[in-house]
This record gives C-alpha cells, structure tokens and sequence, in this order.
C-alpha cells in the first residue's frame, strides 16, 4: 500500500494499493488508521470497486456502522448505507441531497455517539466539475488557540441537532434529545436527533484536541447567552474553509475517501443542477459514548 501526502494541500493522502474488503488483516487496517492519524483525509484510488456488501464490511473494520434510521434515503437492504445523489426518478427523489452548498459539519455530531471515520465513494460525478468535498482541520484550530482561550473553551458544553433537510425522514422513535447522564448505557448507537456534548473532543487514539462545532448542526454553547454564543461559534467558524487548513477533493468516479470525523468539519461544493452525482457513504462511530470527551486536564 502507497500512502502519498497530496501536495500542496494543508491535509490529505492519496492511498494506492488497498484492499477494500472486509477480509483486510490487522496489520493492514492499522496501517490505514496510522496513515489517517498521519494526514486526516484518505483518498483511496486503484482499487476493485467493492459491493454494497463489501463496501459496508471494509467501514466495519474501523468501528461500529450503526443504521442511519432514514424511512428513505439509505440503501433498502442496508439501511447503514446512505445514498447520496441529486437524483429524481419517476417524480422519487433518489437518496438524500441536492446540487446546492451544504454547509459545514461532521456526520451524527447530533447522537449520543458520535461518528468517528466517515466513507465517501463516488459512484457517478458532474462531468464539467463541482460537487468537490472541502474537509477542514479542528485540531489545527484548536491548537492554534491561547492556553487561556483553550481553557475557557474546556468549561463549554454544546446542542448540536439534526438540521440537514431531512428531518422528516428519520423514523419517529429516533427523534428527540438524548442526555448522557447515568442513562447513557441504555442508549442505542441510533438514538436521537438532538444531544448536547462538550465543545473540545479528544481523539482517543492520538490524544489530539479538536473544537468540535460546526455551522450545520451546532444549535448553541449552553453555557452562555444566545448572544455571546453566537458570537463566539461565529468567531471559530471562521477558521472553516481558509486554504491554510483545507483541502478541496475534487472527485473522480471511484474514489472512496475516508476522513477522520473529530478532527474535521466537511462541506459540499454546489454543481450544476442537471448533471448527475451519486455517491453512497458509511459511518463509523464511537464504541463508547464518552470516549471523545474522556479528556485530560485541559492544556
């Protein structure tokens, strides 16, 4: 396997020679999670296009693929599978997504556990470009920050809610917010569309910090006023999209990129209405609820 860094891009790899299965042994899916570790955002190239199957097993190796709990929207004989397209066949739309801008955000940040490697494959793309998947580095925010405002960040809690235009799609019994209070344990990997969770994560396999907001699904810093915190999401949201710490995939069919979901925030470029994009996407998500948020004494 051939991980090469994508030059001049502030995060990224390009990664030849996987084995997109199920099947991979342990030391080759150590040797993915140490290169995602390394560079954030995986581009996958020049492998056998997996199944629906083998696709999901492959997401499987690095943690739980929980169901999205969509009614319409995800693959019918596998509901973890998301489909994503701007299609619309016979008067039914055709997964979940349109041809605009969809803002910045990390996947199921609005569960009790949260996502943890996200994977993109592009099935069909616009053939006179856009549609290109902008991925953002929040530890590189985080680090950035003073000691004193890294602290005050440490003392904020954070709502962060379903608000991606399908709403209505997500089965009845998921709805509604999740407390992580002594009831975590009896909580399913697919409950909620609403939990409020500290504004600083940690990766638990590398020990980095991330600020963990974005401008889709944050609704609000509980902890202040609605004022002081819009003001303040504001202020560290303006760190999404500078070039200095984003890389812009543009898509080729095939392509299976992985990215590391708490340590990134991720956006969609708009593209011409009338061109098709199709792409289908899996999660994995944390085994453990507090993991991410399992911290150190803040530095």
């Amino acid at each position: 396997m051939d991980v090469t860094p994508i030059p001049g891009a502030a995060l990224g790899a390009v990664v030849h020679g996987a084995h997109v299965t199920g099947d991979m042994g342990e030391a080759r899916s150590e040797e993915i999670w140490a290169a995602l570790d390394a560079h954030l955002v995986l581009v996958l190239r020049g492998h056998e296009p997996p199944s629906y199957e083998e696709f999901l097993a492959f997401g499987s190796r690095f943690g739980h693929i929980p169901k999205t709990g969509l009614t319409s929207g995800a693959h019918p004989d596998h509901n973890e599978i998301l489909i994503v397209s701007n299609l619309v066949e016979d008067g039914r739309k055709i997964g979940v997504g349109n041809a605009g801008w969809m803002g910045w955000h990390t996947d199921y940040s609005f569960r009790p556990r949260v996502a943890q490697v996200g994977f993109l494959e592009a099935l069909e793309v616009p053939s006179s470009g856009g549609g290109e998947t902008l991925f953002t580095d929040m530890y590189a925010l985080y680090e950035s920050l003073s000691p004193e405002d890294r602290a005050r960040l440490h003392s904020y809690r954070v709502r962060h809610a379903l608000r991606t235009g399908y709403e209505e799609t997500i089965e009845e019994e998921l709805q509604g917010e999740v407390s992580l209070g002594e009831s975590t344990a009896r909580n399913q990997p697919e409950d909620g569309t609403s939990t409020v969770h500290p504004l600083i994560a940690r990766n638990p396999r590398t020990g980095r910090r991330s600020v963990y907001i974005s401008t889709l699904n944050t609704e609000r810093i509980v902890d202040l006023g609605p004022e002081d915190s819009r003001t303040l999401l504001d202020e560290l949201l303006s760190h999404a999209g500078k070039p200095e710490y984003t890389y812009a995939h543009t898509w080729r069919p095939g392509d299976i990129v992985i990215w590391d979901q708490l340590g990134t925030v991720h956006a969609k470029q708009p593209f011409d209405p009338a061109e098709r994009r199709v792409m289908r996407q899996v999660v994995s998500i944390f085994d453990d609820p507090a993991g991410p948020w399992r911290a150190e004494v803040a530095a």
